[in-house]
């Protein structure tokens, strides 16, 4: 997939502005320095860029503009690695994590849960791209859902709406842009 000019333009600037790179993972979450924005691109890289925002125990994991200043602590994830490419995702703001709330199957809600529960459905499959910036933009990929170990159930935008509020799901994974995520990690 190439990046439109004005997408290029737009994420080089705002990388550059905001020290944006490709870091090492974070093992776990003990300085909220080493947090990530997950940008969602429902409409393709020629979208308009909204950010996944967390909130409290049980509220749904929402779709906002992103935060130009990278200062919402709402837009902020740690990934915690769970061994592999599997991590739980804590939001800075609350401390819980995304949760995907029920079993593996289409249309179930993401929602805010504790990351010291023991539970699947705080797990999540990430495919790491090895640079954000390349031609190519392998940095867009799709977060696949590891509830029961399942496989094939990937974060989704509800038929790829742009709405800000919009609650995130999990959908049988389908390669199209509703299910595209853009990871960042600006450098504190």
């Amino acid at each position: 997939m190439r990046l439109s000019p004005k997408l290029a333009g737009l994420l080089l600037a705002g990388t550059m502005a905001a020290g944006v790179t490709a870091a090492a993972v974070p093992a776990d979450a003990s300085t909220s320095s080493n947090f990530w924005e997950i940008i969602t691109l429902p409409q393709g890289i020629d979208g308009p860029l909204l950010c996944l925002q967390g909130g409290s125990q049980g509220s749904a994991v929402i779709q906002q503009p992103c935060d130009p200043n990278f200062a919402s602590t709402e837009q902020q994830w740690v990934p915690i690695s769970q061994g592999g490419d599997v991590f739980k995702f804590e939001n800075v703001a609350s401390g819980l994590c995304m949760d995907a709330h029920g079993s593996a199957s289409d249309d179930v809600p993401v929602i805010m849960w504790s990351c010291t529960a023991n539970i699947s459905n705080t797990r999540w499959q990430w495919p790491i791209p090895s640079n954000h910036l390349q031609d190519t933009f392998p940095g867009l990929n799709p977060i696949q859902s590891r509830v029961s170990g399942s496989t094939g159930f990937c974060l989704d935008v509800p038929l790829a709406q742009t709405l800000p509020g919009l609650q995130m799901q999990i959908q049988r994974c389908n390669g199209t842009a509703a299910q595209d995520m853009w990871i960042t990690h600006p450098v504190s």
